[in-house]
């Protein structure tokens, strides 16, 4: 039997947790953290709780817990739930009506696949349906994540392995998982945060990693026109690191130098 977490305390995962008045489930008034645990550890554990509580400070939630009571938590949750090994964790942060900060925490196992390249690449397209905002709130991982929602089903519906996010100028913000890079002459290019994207962790730890590697890196606008320009494609996030595009609306591409950008830094992390 599974079990989730709330505020430090665990709980049978089919018991109900809040009423009809949560604030998070009536106004997405939260956000939340995706977690992979591998080995009782969190990877980037230190870029998560940045986000997450230079999130809460954002939205004027005040926290009632630490990173430490936080990471207690996980580490008690993954264990009950027997996926310590290899776990994903969705650690939830939402505001009470007093504006103080309460969390639920959430462990699955995960599969192998996700400590590996991906050999098949993915089939990728526009969302048509939505188009995110570029406000100030866009690059946290707000529970109001409806856009997001219906492009993976709409990628779902349509044999698509996800879908790009446009934001108001239609220009790309990241895909319905996962933020986007593109490379071309050698150089990498990925749309930077005033374009919407979520400020992912897997973003933010690889183009650092990037720059090591004597990389280019550019953070600016990108649009339809650069995707179908580019060499190669790949997708990121907290729980698969990288994974290849082969097509994207009849474009094929390879993965030569993003094979090598995995290899380099996070074939090792999950040895």
């Amino acid at each position: 039997m599974n079990f989730v977490c709330l505020n430090g305390k665990l709980f049978r995962a089919d018991q109900s947790l809040f009423t009809a008045e949560n604030r998070s489930f009536k106004y997405g008034d939260g956000i939340f953290e995706t977690i992979k645990v591998y080995n009782g550890k969190m990877p980037f554990a230190e870029l998560h709780f940045e986000r997450l509580f230079s999130g809460l400070q954002m939205l004027n939630i005040q926290p009632l817990f630490t990173e430490a009571v936080l990471v207690e938590s996980i580490v008690d949750l993954c264990q009950k739930n027997g996926c310590e090994k290899l776990g994903r964790v969705r650690l939830a942060a939402y505001r009470e009506e007093n504006n103080s900060g309460s969390f639920v925490i959430e462990a699955n196992p995960l599969s192998e696949k996700t400590n590996h390249w991906n050999e098949k690449g993915f089939m990728i397209d526009l969302y048509p349906y939505a188009r995110k905002s570029s406000d100030a709130f866009a690059n946290l991982k707000s529970a109001n994540f409806l856009p997001y929602v219906l492009a993976e089903r709409y990628a779902k519906l349509n044999a698509l392995d996800d879908c790009i996010v446009l934001n108001c100028d239609n220009h790309v913000s990241d895909a319905s998982k996962a933020n986007i890079f593109l490379i071309k002459s050698g150089e990498v290019f990925t749309p930077a945060l005033h374009q919407g994207c979520v400020n992912g962790v897997m973003r933010r730890f690889l183009i650092d990693g990037m720059k090591t590697l004597n990389l280019k890196i550019h953070q600016q606008q990108v649009s339809e026109e650069d995707l179908l320009k580019a060499e190669e494609i790949f997708l990121t996030n907290a729980i698969y690191g990288m994974q290849w595009v082969s097509s994207f609306r009849g474009k094929n591409y390879n993965h030569l130098l993003s094979f090598r950008i995995y290899q380099q830094l996070l074939s090792s992390i999950y040895c």
